[in-house]
């Protein structure tokens, strides 16, 4: 598995097109998401109340019980997707970084910045 994002407790791992957050202390496994394509990049929040997943779109992830594992277009509170369908305009993302405990910041493939509000999203 590839490491996308690693904080003191927390990795986000890909494996093909599935994303896991693996707990560090027991080596827990959940499954975060799911990209057509594989993701690119992630990032995990200082604070690591959430992790933010790019590649075609956005998944961002709330790192909080009860770690349900991602269902593609599922609604609940546990994680937010934003233009992975064409609904929405498909955009692919190239890069991910946290500005603070609420924002995120992603760069697409034609280098267009957007800042999201994870709780927004």
């Amino acid at each position: 598995m590839k490491i996308l994002a690693e904080s003191a407790s927390y990795q986000v791992l890909s494996e093909y097109e599935d994303v896991f957050l693996k707990f560090k202390e027991t080596s827990r496994l959940v499954k975060v998401g799911d990209f057509y394509g594989d993701p690119e990049v992630a990032v995990i929040s200082v604070d690591e109340k959430f992790c933010a997943i790019g590649g075609c779109g956005v998944i961002v992830y709330f790192i909080q019980e009860p770690f349900e594992e991602y269902t593609y277009c599922a609604k609940t509170p546990q994680w937010r997707e934003w233009n992975r369908t064409d609904n929405e305009g498909i955009l692919w993302v190239t890069d991910i970084a946290c500005i603070d405990e609420q924002r995120i910041e992603i760069v697409t493939e034609d280098m267009r910045k957007i800042e999201l509000d994870v709780l927004e999203v």
